[in-house]
């Protein structure tokens, strides 16, 4: 414990000794008081230092800088002025509590978004010392930096890291623990997600052949199930880190449901699966592993997330499908449904919550609409003869 003794005449001594070996006096006399020092580490470190009046208040004011640190916040920083880590903290505090208006499911990705983006630029930054500037220029660092497969990170990710830069600063509003300046106010990340393909009739065989060849008897498992996952991220319309994640217990074979992790809204999707899809089930199970608790396995029993997507971009270029993403599978989906059982149904499938988000995913050709377009005229006895409106 780093206390030491503040004469009346400005000596500082150490506690050990009874008298200022300046002065004389005892420490006991009324113009003593106390400096608190506690280094971040060793010596040669930056230290931290406080002034009480009594000796309860300088062992109070040392616990707490040593909780600061501890807890990865700059004392001095915090002295001057709340910082964004410490609204964080209380912020996910109240988020993991059942009973409190802030309880959300989605707290461990707040955490996980805090960790892997936020916290290395903002966390021991008083709240009102950052300015726009510094909120721009954090995203347009985060457009630099990769993700753990080596990609650029999504412009989706970069908006889910700003959201939650803003929700804490609105939350502290509403608290009243920072009334200040919003400097995440008027920014936004834009995120364009009507990009999206679906197989034509055409492709479909070409698809289908590709992934004959790699699920014939002899290839490695892991090459055999990715082949199966394909098929089945086309029958089912889930995302790739959704059936990739499937369990077998999870599985109704009574009912002809199955259960996924919904990524997106964070909780469980039961929805009807096809026999098709079953059966694509039903062979992964007899070629796998039989105490693997994952649909979708490899030799170990872990997951093929990465290895499929590595396959998949490997194959589709040889079939004349060149950048079509496994997530354009989804979109396939969701197009072809929503032509069969209108776009309501389709979102009880897809796991859609609005039409907007839906309708990024219906990619109607225009032939086919059209053809909606003809069917009204010729229920209504206006169809067009030879061509013409006459």
């Amino acid at each position: 414990m780093a206390i030491l003794v503040v004469c009346a005449c400005k000596t500082v001594y150490s506690q050990t000794k009874r008298i200022c070996p300046n002065c004389g006096k005892p420490k006991k006399d009324r113009g003593v008081r106390y400096q608190v020092v506690v280094r971040e580490g060793g010596r040669g470190t930056r230290k931290h230092t406080r002034y009480a009046d009594t000796l309860a208040e300088a062992k109070e004011a040392d616990q707490q800088i040593r909780n600061q640190l501890g807890s990865n916040i700059n004392p001095a920083a915090a002295r001057k002025g709340i910082t964004v880590g410490e609204i964080f903290r209380r912020y996910i505090a109240l988020a993991q509590h059942p009973n409190a208006v802030e309880h959300k499911r989605s707290w461990k990705k707040d955490e996980q978004r805090w960790r892997d983006y936020l916290a290395a630029a903002f966390d021991n930054r008083r709240v009102d010392a950052i300015s726009r500037q510094d909120v721009l220029d954090f995203l347009t660092a985060l457009e630099k930096r990769q993700s753990r497969v080596g990609k650029p990170l999504a412009p989706a990710t970069r908006r889910h890291a700003l959201h939650l830069l803003q929700r804490l600063y609105n939350w502290a509003k509403r608290q009243k623990i920072y009334t200040g300046y919003n400097p995440t106010a008027q920014v936004t990340v834009t995120v364009v997600n009507d990009v999206g393909r679906v197989l034509k009739q055409d492709e479909v065989q070409a698809f289908l052949t590709a992934l004959a060849s790699l699920l014939a008897e002899g290839r490695p498992l892991v090459d055999r199930m990715s082949a199966l996952g394909l098929q089945f991220a086309l029958l089912t319309g889930r995302r790739l880190g959704e059936f990739c994640t499937l369990r077998r217990d999870k599985v109704n074979w009574e009912d002809e449901e199955a259960t996924f992790w919904d990524e997106k809204n964070n909780t469980w999707l039961t929805v009807p699966v096809s026999s098709e899809a079953l059966a694509i089930i039903q062979q992964a199970e007899l070629i796998g592993l039989s105490d693997a608790p994952l649909v979708f396995h490899r030799e170990n029993g872990k997951g093929i997330y990465n290895q499929m997507e590595y396959r998949w971009e490997k194959l589709r270029d040889t079939i004349g499908l060149a950048g079509f993403r496994i997530h354009d599978f989804r979109h396939t989906f969701a197009t072809w449904t929503k032509r069969k059982v209108g776009l309501l149904a389709s979102m009880g499938l897809t796991g859609h919550t609005t039409i907007t988000n839906a309708r990024r995913y219906d990619h109607t050709e225009a032939d086919v609409m059209r053809g909606a377009l003809a069917a009204v005229a010729e229920r209504a006895g206006l169809k067009a003869k030879n061509g013409t409106g006459d």
